[in-house]
């Protein structure tokens, strides 16, 4: 193992590394502690979409296929990523776990289940959906029925007929909210502090497609466009009991897209609740102080970033959990703040969404990469 460049994830973020990494001409090794490339995404539940169109959401060398339509499916997506992966022939190690990875000279000493190397440059890629964030509600861990987090749902079949609770009101957990109604019904989901549903295709067209014509037009006009198409919202989503934020409670992190949610609660399937504050036995006491008896809870309260398992490094965090990075050399630089060639992609899921942002992350860091390896090699004695 003498690359240059170590790549710790084989998902969509590690896999735009290696083809920045093949393009640039840059020896590197990829490893995953899953046997399957883009674990997160084979073990999905199957109702599971894209958030972002197709648009936004490839590859810089290949586009999906017509028939995956503008929502892929994950399944789709998947499948996606195992055949850009078998295309390009990248390096890549599967069931490989790290144990460590710290600093060492101009570089870094990796421990794996491979043995231990060093490499001159590290990109961690192993994004957060591999740390589900366990909320902390007293009473819930001794909860006799079956309580999981959103990362280990699969599918509705096992909670056939049970009263179920979904915590949290992000886009996975209306997604699985809705995905439950094909069981049992009436399901509760939990918000905390108010939710924002917005057209899947306002003003007629998806939110990437008026992104794609702001940015042909003036920045002004673009501006006041996105403006407009970020205000469109479901005029009876309060009719139903879902509440919208107030000013000092942003509420849900990400909107969702679609009414799905609002359908189901108008049929008598979905019932809004307030948050749970403690469980007793089988029993949620919520903030309202409603009580409600339930035989299974899903927790869908979101990831952290998935580095405290091997990063041996102190540093600081930003509000997601994070390391800073060095922006002084590159406005949305990669490289960890003060720690010369540990590099991070697959960190911000906004915007033009996740994927798109990969492709972006990615080819910031092998640029840098390419830099502090001429640097590096500028600084070797000649022999």
């Amino acid at each position: 193992m003498n690359e240059d460049v170590l790549v710790i994830g084989a998902g969509p973020a590690g896999l735009a590394c290696a083809y920045e990494l093949e393009r640039a001409g840059i020896s590197y090794r990829v490893i995953d502690r899953a046997q399957v490339i883009g674990s997160t995404w084979a073990s999905l539940y199957p109702s599971l979409r894209l958030n972002t169109t197709r648009f936004f959401s490839h590859f810089k060398a290949k586009k999906f296929p017509l028939r995956y339509g503008l929502f892929p499916s994950g399944k789709q997506y998947h499948q996606y990523l195992l055949d850009f992966a078998r295309e390009y022939h990248f390096n890549i190690h599967l069931g490989v776990e790290v144990y460590r990875v710290a600093p060492e000279g101009e570089g870094w000493r990796v421990e794996s289940s491979e043995g231990t190397a060093w490499y001159p440059c590290v990109i961690s890629a192993t994004g957060r959906f591999g740390n589900p964030i366990w909320p902390d509600i007293p009473g819930l861990r001794e909860f006799p029925g079956t309580a999981i987090h959103a990362h280990d749902y699969h599918g509705p079949e096992p909670f056939a007929g049970q009263r179920v609770m979904v915590i949290g009101n992000g886009p996975s957990g209306v997604d699985i909210t809705v995905d439950l109604t094909q069981v049992t019904s009436p399901v509760l989901i939990s918000i905390r502090s108010g939710i924002i549903m917005r057209p899947r295709y306002p003003y007629g067209l998806p939110k990437h497609v008026w992104m794609m014509i702001a940015d042909i037009l003036p920045e002004k006009w673009g501006q006041w466009l996105l403006h407009k198409v970020e205000s469109a919202r479901y005029k009876d989503q309060e009719r139903y009991g879902f509440k919208l934020p107030s000013d000092r409670q942003p509420g849900s992190a990400v909107p969702y897209r679609g009414r799905e949610l609002i359908d189901a609660a108008k049929a008598g399937k979905v019932k809004p609740v307030a948050a749970p504050l403690r469980f007793e036995g089988n029993v949620a006491h919520l903030a309202d102080g409603e009580q409600y008896a339930l035989d299974a809870v899903i927790a869908a309260t979101g990831y952290q970033p998935v580095l405290h398992t091997y990063l041996d490094i102190e540093y600081e965090c930003d509000e997601e959990g994070w390391p800073l990075r060095d922006l002084e050399a590159h406005p949305n630089g990669r490289e960890v703040k003060g720690y010369p060639g540990l590099y991070l992609v697959g960190v911000f899921y906004k915007g033009k969404g996740a994927m798109y942002n990969f492709n972006v992350e990615a080819a910031i860091a092998v640029e840098q990469i390419k830099a502090r390896l001429a640097q590096l090699k500028a600084q070797t004695p000649a022999t």
